[in-house]
């Protein structure tokens, strides 16, 4: 009886581990363009980042997951940079509302952008 139910915890354990990760965000190849992009920083590098934030804001929506934490910063400060400051706000106040924590960071952010603006 006790080898029985050593037995049936092995199999339910050897089970339980191959279930497979439960996907919580989805990254793309977000890794490959940043370093791209950091080790190369030129126009034709942030295109090439730009264009896999969009893939992840795509994904996402479309797999039902979650946008990770500070891509939608990331690509509102990007946007900001090139002078798109209405939709670069929009991004940092969609991270805001996704992730509270980063708040206190981000309002930092626009107060500064507003602050080199007027």
């Amino acid at each position: 009886m006790k080898s029985l139910i050593s037995y049936s915890v092995f199999v339910l354990f050897l089970f339980s581990a191959c279930q497979p990760a439960i996907h919580t965000f989805y990254w793309g190849n977000y890794s490959s363009t940043l370093y791209e992009y950091k080790k190369n920083p030129d126009d034709k590098t942030l295109e090439a980042h730009k264009a896999q934030i969009l893939i992840i804001f795509d994904e996402s929506k479309e797999n039902n997951l979650q946008v990770p934490p500070g891509v939608n910063a990331e690509y509102g400060y990007i946007l900001l940079k090139e002078g798109k400051e209405k939709e670069g706000m929009e991004y940092l106040d969609r991270e805001m509302l996704l992730y509270p924590e980063s708040v206190v960071f981000l309002k930092r952010i626009k107060l500064e952008y507003d602050g080199r603006n007027k």
